[in-house]
């Protein structure tokens, strides 16, 4: 998965699951991805969409499918145990271990997320106060 398609689902579920595409660059836009043209937005959708992962009609709301909903769940999962990991093996604040582990969260199996878990008792809230959010499976694209 591309990390504009993991940011794009993430923006979308923490949208209540529906977006537009203009919320959808404003959104990018706060992250550090001011020079993302709408066309390149409306690829991605369209690529989302054929993966199952989102709904949407040109000019109407985006809405995350149910399989969309579940791999944000667990890409968003990835990021704050990841997060954790920074935050306690390497002493980065918790601002720090937030903005790194969304650098390259994508870049672990969910395998290595589990023992990540694991390693820190299944805790329920990161170091930036986000209640982690929970995976019964792991669901992701490797």
């Amino acid at each position: 998965m591309a990390d504009l398609d993991y940011k794009i689902l993430k923006i979308i579920y923490r949208n209540k699951r529906i977006a537009k595409i203009k919320e959808i660059k404003n959104a990018l836009r706060l992250d550090n991805y001011s020079n993302i043209r709408y066309s390149t937005i409306d690829s991605c959708i369209k690529r989302l969409e054929k993966e199952d992962h989102v709904s949407w009609k040109k000019y109407r709301n985006i809405s995350l499918t149910d399989k969309g909903v579940n791999i944000a769940k667990e890409l968003i999962r990835h990021a704050q145990l990841l997060e954790i990991l920074l935050f306690e093996e390497l002493g980065l604040t918790a601002q720090e271990a937030h903005f790194e582990s969304e650098k390259f969260n994508l870049l672990f199996s969910c395998n290595v997320i589990n023992k990540i878990c694991e390693k820190y008792k299944h805790p329920e809230k990161s170091p930036c106060g986000e209640i982690i959010l929970d995976s019964k499976i792991c669901s992701c694209i490797e």
